[in-house]
């Protein structure tokens, strides 16, 4: 795109023209009006997502002729791709408007077919100023809970206008494509985006293990994740004088309300709390059962780990869970987050083993469609949609 964001593309250096150019894109599989294909194009991202990028954006990289890569955190490189990476000055509001000015530097320094971006305030906003000013085809990847937070809580209809100025927006499932639409912004620019995992570690364990907990919940003591909805099911559980041991693996700033929450109840003896650690896997074949209690949430790559090493999720319906947690089938989905509506669900695996370990087996189908290379396909298509 030429810096004054006109419609026009200068040539890329040896590019035919006429004629010439038409029978060599039509035997490259390059689009006649000179547009790259995908495996040619070159994407700038801007991204603060740190150790996620990789996760995120390797599948990008991977599909992409070139990728570079504005980054915020000096960790969150990608293996296959150029990362610009802002200096460690300042505070943290100072770096992420640092994080701006790279990327436009890096906009005017390179000529690219796209900017890709995850997260609407602020990466989405940088990559549509980059559109504005280079004419670069913008992507916002929606992989939390942006929709509720940024469309519905924060700032009315002001977000709603921003998502229907992106050329694509992917998400993670239905639910999020559907209110999307209810947006306003065209079905046609809207594309999945597979939420993936290392389908290579996250599996069952090679031979049977003696398991320690019944229940493991993972996740961020947060409010939207609600880990003292957990707290008050197990205490349903025992109200009912059920054997059971439970473990939650995580952190926050509600880790100390849940200490204290499972000391009243007198619960500490029976529920182990590691805190934060990097690689869950061992807790997930040290247990039973994954319990997630979710107020709100997207897809949660905690509950697609789980499946994948082969426990039943117990889950609300709550964003796109439901694409991938069919009830009694994969799992059980509870109609409700109620203490008692979650213990009932829990009382169930625990009364039925035989019951449990089919949903964890049927659950193990899910490693087929959130592989990284399923990933990389999404992006084809994404960059594909971008193209247009």
């Amino acid at each position: 795109m030429s810096r004054s964001g006109a419609s026009s593309r200068p040539e890329r250096p040896g590019a035919a023209s006429g004629s010439e150019s038409a029978a060599t894109a039509a035997a490259s599989g390059e689009p006649a009006d000179g547009t790259p294909a995908v495996d040619d194009r070159r994407v700038l991202v801007v991204t603060g997502l740190a150790h996620k990028n990789e996760r995120h954006y390797g599948p990008l990289a991977d599909v992409a002729g070139e990728t570079t890569m504005v980054c915020l955190d000096p960790t969150g490189g990608v293996e296959s791709a150029r990362t610009v990476r802002v200096p460690e000055v300042g505070p943290r509001i100072v770096r992420v408007f640092l994080l701006f000015v790279l990327a436009l530097y890096e906009g005017y320094r390179n000529d690219y077919d796209a900017v890709a971006s995850i997260s609407l305030v602020p990466y989405g906003c940088y990559a549509l100023a980059l559109k504005a000013i280079y004419g670069y085809p913008a992507h916002l990847g929606i992989i939390g809970i942006d929709l509720d937070h940024h469309a519905e809580q924060w700032y009315g209809p002001v977000p709603r206008w921003l998502f229907r100025r992106f050329d694509a927006v992917s998400v993670p499932g239905t639910a999020h494509a559907e209110r999307l639409v209810r947006f306003g912004v065209p079905p046609d620019r809207i594309e999945r985006l597979t939420n993936a995992i290392e389908v290579d570690t996250y599996r069952p364990p090679e031979r049977a293990v003696e398991t320690d907990y019944e229940f493991v919940w993972v996740g961020r003591f947060s409010a939207e994740k609600d880990p003292l909805r957990f707290v008050d099911a197990l205490a349903e559980l025992e109200a009912a004088d059920r054997e059971f041991r439970a473990v939650m693996v995580g952190d926050g700033p509600l880790r100390s309300a849940v200490v204290d929450e499972l000391a009243a109840r007198g619960l500490s003896d029976r529920v182990d709390c590691p805190g934060w650690v990097d690689e869950p896997l061992e807790y997930y074949h040290r247990s039973e059962t994954f319990v997630l209690t979710s107020e709100r949430d997207a897809l949660p790559l905690v509950m697609l780990e789980a499946m994948a090493t082969g426990l039943p999720a117990i889950v609300p319906p709550v964003g796109s869970i439901p694409d991938v947690v069919t009830d009694g089938e994969n799992g059980l989905v509870v109609s409700d987050r109620e203490p008692a509506t979650v213990a009932a669900a829990m009382e169930r695996c625990l009364d039925d083993p035989d019951f449990r370990r089919s949903l964890g087996a049927a659950a193990t189908a899910v490693r087929s469609d959130v592989s990284l290379e399923r990933a990389s396909e999404d992006w084809r298509r994404i960059l594909a949609t971008l193209e247009r």
